[in-house]
């Protein structure tokens, strides 16, 4: 009689419970549902509230903070954006927030030794933004740059951290656009040392609009790679 129960049992058992092969089909069948219910749902979010996140999405980058006395104020390099990060370090050294600016050095255009062969000179990045400082009313005296060139954003942080080290100083105000303010600090503060503080100070002069981004080509090229690009960092400074 037990055994005659037993096996009527097992016929009206879930095979998923019994035969392993049927487990995991029955557990990636449920998978699936689940992730398409995900899909489905941030597919809805996003349908009534994608003018909200696409919102969140442009003032996330913008990463600003009161600005205040420090050390140095270092100006990130950047061909476009030269004139708009000239002018709110120029800013911020009239205001008598620091004494010191710093320009990390920028690498130089390809075949800039080719041409410079034919006698044609051609200034660096770093140097327009000097003789921009300079005319805004930031002495030559007070402007200190690097000797070596930078390709990104880590190596202008590492150049930063031996000036500062050199120097003794502990407080910068960091000068970039808007777009670039998040990641940016991210960088600068995992670069430097714990002893210093990084006050980032994105340009005010920076024409990007964070709440309006994705209407105009410009910033949502910025913007989308910006996006790639932090995450990428954070990917490698995790794995």
């Amino acid at each position: 009689m037990l055994k005659g129960w037993t096996d009527a049992m097992r016929k009206k058992a879930n095979p998923s419970l019994i035969d392993p092969k049927a487990r995991r089909t029955e557990q990636m069948r449920r998978g699936k549902l689940i992730f398409l219910v995900i899909v489905v749902l941030a597919v809805i979010l996003l349908l009534f509230s994608h003018h909200r996140i696409l919102v969140a999405l442009g003032h996330y980058l913008v990463h600003h903070q009161p600005p205040e006395h420090a050390d140095v104020i270092v100006i990130l390099a950047n061909w476009d954006d030269t004139i708009v990060r000239a002018r709110a370090g120029a800013d911020l050294y009239k205001r008598g927030l620091a004494k010191t600016v710093f320009v990390p050095r920028m690498e130089r255009m390809e075949g800039h030794e080719e041409i410079a062969q034919r006698g044609i000179t051609i200034p660096e990045n770093r140097d327009l933004l000097i003789i921009i400082l300079q005319g805004l009313g930031v002495p030559l005296a007070v402007i200190e740059t690097s000797a070596q060139e930078v390709t990104d954003t880590w190596e202008e942080a590492q150049q930063t951290s031996q000036f500062m080290e050199a120097k003794g100083y502990t407080t910068v105000l960091l000068v970039t656009s808007k777009y670039h303010a998040r990641r940016a600090s991210l960088i600068f503060k995992d670069a430097l040392t714990e002893e210093v503080t990084v006050i980032s100070v994105p340009s005010p002069y920076d024409s990007s609009e964070p709440e309006t981004w994705w209407k105009r080509s410009k910033d949502a090229k910025r913007v989308i790679m910006e996006y790639q690009k932090l995450l990428v960092y954070l990917w490698r400074k995790v794995f």
